[in-house]
């Protein structure tokens, strides 16, 4: 035994001399809560002097310093600001015991960690590493207990965790789902979680609520028994004021179904006795037409007015007319009587084979002077018209006219009583070709408008006298027909 002592006391002695060493360490991963002090393990197999050793601990970048160890000395201006006065070491070179202590452990000091110990006379190096987790243990819960409808709520709250622990819920000793689970990030980094279960019968009153640590397996949890004396009840009272509500609901929702199934009935009426209405005032004016005739003072001076007053033709008068604010200079237009404000109103223009025209209404405030431009709802103009093939509705965007072949005829039914209209009809087949709505909304008065251009030959208007003069009066059964 004496020899074996001896032989043990020369080795050491000899590796101590030589400069040889080797560093060992306990545990090659370590766990810390924060906020607390952690020691990271680590020593030499055999005592070193202090002279040309270096002691350096780092993270997992060389330059990262925690703590570093010269000739026997602390060198603190290579250490990272964020280690000072939070690192040491717990023995010296001397005993062997290199191990780290960190004080004050947060969430960013989680990483590996590196001890280098080097020789500088021996050139001789070695090297441990060790893992740093840091976790946070977590809080002990606290439980709430409140009343949602005919249920009880059993909140479940804990903070200071990482990383994020895992929840459970037992309900009579079997595992139940949360029904609502919030984690929510704390300033510090760590996390908080805020559960809650829901109890909706007597028997539901032993409830378990624990969390676990991912990283430890660590459980924190409560119990509780709630007893049945805290669940709500509904007293008799109630299930009456229940059936009594339902009664009445459904009453009020019937009577509600009713009153709009009769106002639609209603309405419906109303509609066909206003398409009644709007029926027979159309039969009475188509009847009964309005007689029209041209104004010769307001007609352009290349176009003339035969002396009966209802022919438009395409010629010069013989006599140049005078220059007149009422008379139209620009556009080939011209316009008739009587003056419309209110009221039904219908009469027929013949157009024959006339190649260029256009026929309808306009405002007072029609332009008669100045640059050209187009016959629209914008000018006060609401009309259609013929250009040699095309047949148009001069609406604010232009509508294709629903023709075949030749127009020769157009009615014309004026509606100012209500929605102020204005149609165009086939007076053959009846067919509506065209319906302008908000004629005039603004102006009150409406004037019989025309328009020949230089592909134009006449246009004749025919009111009543001028349909029993020819012999053209409407009969009934052609109305009938329509």
């Amino acid at each position: 035994m004496e020899n074996l002592c001896w032989f043990s006391g020369v080795t050491l002695l000899a590796a101590a001399v030589s400069g040889e060493f080797h560093l060992q360490t306990q545990d090659t991963k370590q766990i810390a809560e924060v906020g607390s002090d952690t020691f990271l393990p680590c020593t030499l197999s055999s005592a070193q002097g202090l002279a040309g050793l270096k002691v350096r601990w780092f993270r997992s970048l060389y330059v990262t310093t925690v703590f570093e160890l010269n000739n026997g000395k602390e060198d603190k201006e290579r250490q990272n600001l964020e280690y000072s006065g939070r690192t040491a070491l717990r023995g010296q070179p001397a005993s062997g015991d290199l191990t780290l202590i960190l004080r004050n452990v947060s969430l960013s000091d989680a990483d590996m960690y590196h001890c280098l110990v080097e020789n500088s006379s021996s050139e001789h190096y070695q090297e441990v590493v060790i893992e740093l987790i840091a976790i946070g243990p977590g809080s002990i819960p606290v439980l709430g207990v409140s009343l949602q409808d005919n249920a009880i709520v059993i909140s479940f709250v804990t903070s200071d965790w990482f990383p994020s622990p895992e929840m459970h819920w037992e309900v009579d000793g079997g595992p139940a789902a949360s029904d609502l689970e919030i984690i929510r990030n704390q300033s510090n980094g760590l996390f908080q979680i805020d559960s809650r279960i829901l109890l909706r019968r007597p028997s539901d009153g032993c409830v378990y609520g624990a969390v676990r640590h991912p990283v430890t397996g660590k459980r924190v949890g409560l119990y509780m028994e709630v007893a049945e004396d805290m669940f709500p009840r509904l007293s008799s009272w109630a299930y009456a004021f229940i059936f009594t509500f339902v009664i009445l609901t459904a009453g009020a929702i019937l009577g509600i179904i009713y009153i709009r199934k009769q106002h639609r009935q209603k309405v419906a009426l109303h509609e066909t006795n206003d398409d009644l209405s709007a029926e027979v005032a159309w039969r009475k004016a188509v009847m009964t037409p309005d007689y029209i005739t041209l104004r010769p003072e307001t007609a352009h001076p290349e176009l003339s007015v035969a002396p009966n007053l209802v022919t438009l033709m395409n010629v010069p008068p013989e006599d140049p007319p005078s220059p007149s604010s009422a008379r139209f200079e620009t556009e080939r237009c011209c316009l008739g009587l009587p003056v419309f404000s209110t009221g039904c109103h219908y009469w027929e223009v013949e157009l024959g084979n006339c190649l260029e025209w256009a026929v309808g209404v306009a405002s007072n405030k029609v332009r008669r002077l100045g640059h050209a431009y187009m016959f629209r709802p914008e000018e006060h103009i609401w009309c259609i018209a013929r250009f040699v093939d095309d047949f148009k509705a001069l609406d604010t965007q232009e509508a294709t006219l629903p023709v075949r072949g030749q127009i020769e005829r157009v009615g014309v039914y004026l509606n100012l009583s209500g929605p102020r209209q204005i149609t165009f009809y086939d007076p053959v087949s009846w067919d509506s070709l065209y319906t302008f709505n908000d004629v005039g909304h603004i102006e009150k008065n409406i004037l019989p408008f025309f328009w020949l251009g230089r592909n134009g030959d006449t246009v004749r208007l025919i009111g009543k006298e001028q349909k029993q003069n020819n012999g053209e009066a409407t009969s009934d059964a052609q109305l009938e027909g329509s």
